[in-house]
């Protein structure tokens, strides 16, 4: 997303006139015309040019930071697919969203169809500056309802800094925290390319379509289609399943992956991502698409150092640094290195800390039953908290997330809180 540098604006007038208009599909001729009359209203300013499968979650992230949001579909490759694109944004978006088509003709029935489809307005190419100026007018008049209520649901990746750190093991006992404790629909996505262990661990058989081959239907992907996909816990966690062949079908695309995972942020109120180790294009797809993620370590030299290069270059590529947790895996206050010298390597503070509970772990596992959460212990405790802070309840901290009341700051400077 481009930056606010080209807006026109009149003094005090900013925060009423700003007004986001977002191209879809649209040659670049006509990208370039747009943006030149756009700019001539006061606060008015072309956010970008998406691809077809934009789904009503990406737009209304990449629109979120203007009061007017406009999506401007260029019907010129057919009919039909510019009103899928209206059809979905209008269904998956609330009323603040005006929906506009664009054409090079004014053929009537072009334009009865974008408008049953829900598009309030119809451009035609070449544009006119008239006519650009009166549909903005008529969008930034409208009253304002709430907006983004229909996309709430939130992305969470768990990752591994490296191998072994039982990152697996967790994204599914948050998960199932989510759905058992605190009643979310939710969504486990075992995003490993080979060797994922997510359905094993809960005693699922494996699935014969993954993840990956529902990336690959990104321009039929609806409901109907997702059911066909999931598996289903007895819990009621659904489960998208990782590949059982290796090298099964042809490398899916960064795009394809954030597009699907946006489609399913729109489904659940939570998607929790397994995600293997390693910055790889799977990986950071899944990552830009997501409302946070979860460093999995454990209290080793190794561990603690893939972290810090990987918040370093995530935040290098405009990640948000505040979006990034530590979770630190078999905690115990017998660790050769303790939570200081920990978050002092990292210049963060550890979010979460899971004791060393690991023969419970290891027998959960080789039974395919997941740990109980109603008993007493450190161990559900600790899922307990970590659900918790991402739902806003938290309560009381548990022993294993107390430590001490100081740590190092994010610039390595003592905290005292």
């Amino acid at each position: 997303m481009m930056t606010d540098e080209k807006v026109v604006l009149q003094g005090s007038r900013r925060s009423e006139q700003r007004i986001g208009v977002l191209c879809i599909g649209m040659d670049s001729s006509s990208r370039e015309s747009l943006d030149v009359l756009v700019v001539q209203t006061p606060g008015a300013y072309v956010v970008d040019n998406v691809d077809w499968h934009i789904t009503p979650r990406e737009a209304m992230k990449m629109l979120e930071p203007y009061q007017h949001r406009i999506c401007v579909i260029d019907f010129e490759d057919g009919t039909e697919k510019g009103c899928r694109v209206a059809q979905r944004l209008r269904d998956g978006c609330d009323s603040s969203l005006g929906i506009f088509a664009a054409a090079g003709g004014s053929d009537p029935e072009q334009i009865m169809a974008a408008m049953r489809s829900g598009c309030s307005e119809y451009l035609v190419k070449p544009f006119q500056p008239e006519r650009i100026s009166h549909a903005l007018a008529h969008v930034a008049a409208r009253p304002q309802g709430k907006s983004g209520d229909l996309v709430k649901g939130r992305i969470v990746t768990v990752m591994g800094a490296k191998g072994g750190t039982g990152a697996t093991s967790l994204a599914l006992h948050l998960a199932l925290n989510l759905v058992q404790r605190h009643g979310q629909k939710c969504l486990l996505v075992d995003e490993h390319l080979a060797f994922g262990d997510a359905s094993l661990y809960l005693g699922l058989g494996r699935h014969q379509y993954s993840f990956y081959e529902l990336v690959h239907n990104t321009d039929r992907l609806d409901a109907d289609l997702l059911r066909g996909f999931l598996l289903r816990h007895p819990s009621g966690l659904d489960v998208l399943d990782s590949p059982e062949a290796i090298d099964g079908f042809p490398q899916p695309s960064p795009e394809a992956i954030e597009h699907t995972l946006s489609f399913l942020g729109e489904n659940y109120q939570f998607v929790i991502i397994d995600c293997p180790p390693g910055l790889t294009e799977e990986s950071c797809a899944a990552i830009r698409q997501s409302d946070r993620l979860a460093i999995v370590i454990t209290p080793e030299l190794p561990a603690i150092r893939n972290a810090i290069r990987s918040i370093e270059y995530l935040t290098s590529m405009h990640y948000s640094a505040d979006s990034i947790d530590i979770v630190l895996n078999r905690h115990s206050k017998k660790s050769a290195l303790s939570d200081h010298e920990v978050e002092a390597a990292l210049h963060r503070p550890i979010a979460v800390r899971i004791p060393n509970n690991y023969g419970e772990i290891v027998n959960a596992i080789n039974a395919g039953t997941p740990i109980e959460f109603g008993h007493r212990s450190d161990l559900p405790a600790a899922f307990d908290y970590w659900a918790d802070r991402l739902t806003g309840s938290e309560g009381d901290i548990p022993r294993a997330n107390k430590g001490s009341r100081g740590w190092f700051g994010i610039f390595g400077s003592r905290v005292e809180g």
